[in-house]
């Protein structure tokens, strides 16, 4: 709970009221519906005058709004609602080795942005008509060569491993995962002069079509490598080890740029098409895959980028508030939270329904990002250690129960900018705690 001042009352009630709404649809057959959950109603928005069977976006799961849940589950220790979500991709993973093979020719696996329940592309998406296209065209050119929610996916999936430990899942779930995805860009891209990956065609998330080694995917391939590696195998997984180890050591650099003596990150090595859609594919460096960050090194690169992003925004989908939170800022972060649990949907009795933004109402990335940026003003973890108060403002009072990798749980009180009390379950993992001062 947090509290103080009455823009904390706010981010207190949008926080357990969103944890709420994802307690009711989370432990269904099917992960959360990013477009309306379990809640969608009549509405009267402007040109869009539906009754409750309406989505905007459709029935299909797009990786990039599903996945914001998701994220807030972590750190909140609501494991068990993460497993639809990887059931359905693991149902689903035969059928995409088998579109590997057909469209490739080559082994592993990849998901698109895009899909059904049961793993197809989205059919408008894929095309209707395919007279004269090769059976590998996607229509979509915001989809058209978007592989890097696949190792998105990945670090959820290690995520949980890391948190929980359960080697059932380790076995069935994550390695089965990993070893498909892994395959399929070792596979599927070819090598430069030099031996290093040259992911090409390729794009940077939906905004950036056309492309040369987006930052995306180098990002997510050495943070899930770097994990899988970490991960307690016996020796029979030997040959899997020297895959990830030699592919590792493939990546392209992260594409940077100085200017006037500041470096920063770019959405990818060459851009060769104007933009389509407003994502800032620079910053997925500082999150998802957490390459940057509060203790790290090189964070002003970090956030020089996160200063010059292009396309800024606090709503729907939108990651700023998370991106400043992992920077350790905390006045910025502080701000956007207040501001995204403040916003109410006009037509609308209930405070966390949010939206419509870019999705429909209620928007669960809107409630969600704004979870997951408070998690992060108040902890985050980097290998054993665990940063306390990394972002947090020195006005706000929190009692708070967080979940840390290793089934670590870390419970504490804050007032007046003094730790009052701090409890860390096992007591064997107090000894990674770093607890910073609120700023």
């Amino acid at each position: 709970m947090v509290s103080g001042t009455p823009q904390a009352d706010v981010v207190t009630q949008g926080y357990t009221l969103q944890r709420f709404i994802n307690a009711c649809a989370g432990r269904g057959a099917y992960p959360i519906k990013f477009n309306g959950s379990i809640f969608t109603v009549d509405s009267r928005e402007p040109d869009e005058h539906f009754d409750a069977d309406y989505r905007r976006w459709g029935g299909e799961y797009w990786f990039q709004n599903t996945r914001l849940p998701y994220w807030s589950m972590i750190p909140a220790g609501d494991f068990e609602m993460m497993q639809p979500l990887f059931k359905m991709y693991a149902n689903a993973l035969p059928l995409a080795k088998e579109r590997t093979r057909l469209y490739f020719g080559h082994e592993g696996a990849y998901f698109p942005e895009t899909i059904t329940s049961w793993g197809t592309y989205a059919s408008c998406n894929y095309g209707w008509n395919r007279e004269g296209k090769p059976i590998s065209h996607i229509d979509n050119p915001y989809i058209r060569y978007y592989y890097s929610c696949n190792l998105e996916l990945l670090t959820l999936a290690l995520e949980y491993f890391f948190h929980t430990g359960d080697k059932r899942f380790l076995h069935e779930t994550l390695l089965p995962l990993a070893d498909a995805f892994i395959a399929f860009y070792e596979r599927h891209f070819p090598r430069n002069d030099d031996g290093k990956l040259l992911l090409k065609p390729a794009q940077s998330l939906e905004t950036y079509p056309e492309v040369v080694n987006p930052l995306p995917d180098i990002a997510g391939l050495r943070w899930t490598l770097d994990g899988l590696l970490r991960l307690p195998l016996g020796k029979e997984s030997a040959r899997r080890r020297n895959l990830w180890q030699r592919l590792l050591g493939q990546l392209p650099p992260l594409p940077t740029k100085t200017e006037n003596g500041h470096t920063f990150l770019l959405p990818a090595e060459q851009i060769l098409a104007q933009p389509i859609n407003s994502e800032d594919p620079e910053l997925y460096g500082v999150f998802p895959y957490r390459l940057y960050g509060v203790g790290k090194p090189d964070i002003q690169i970090a956030r020089n980028t996160y200063a010059l992003r292009p396309y800024k925004g606090n709503e729907g989908w939108r990651q700023d508030p998370i991106w400043a939170a992992m920077l350790g800022m905390a006045e910025e972060a502080r701000n956007m939270v207040a501001q995204r649990f403040a916003t109410k949907h006009p037509g609308s009795r209930f405070p966390a329904f949010w939206g419509p933004n870019y999705d429909w109402i209620p928007d669960q990335d809107h409630g969600c990002a704004g979870m997951i940026a408070l998690q992060a003003m108040l902890m985050q973890t980097d290998g054993n250690r665990i940063l306390l108060f990394p972002a947090w403002p020195k006005e706000w009072d929190v009692s708070f129960r967080l979940h840390a990798p290793g089934k670590t749980v870390v419970e504490g009180v804050l007032r007046a900018g003094k730790l009052q009390t701090l409890k860390v379950t096992p007591t064997t993992r107090e000894k990674d705690v770093i607890v910073l001062e609120p700023q």
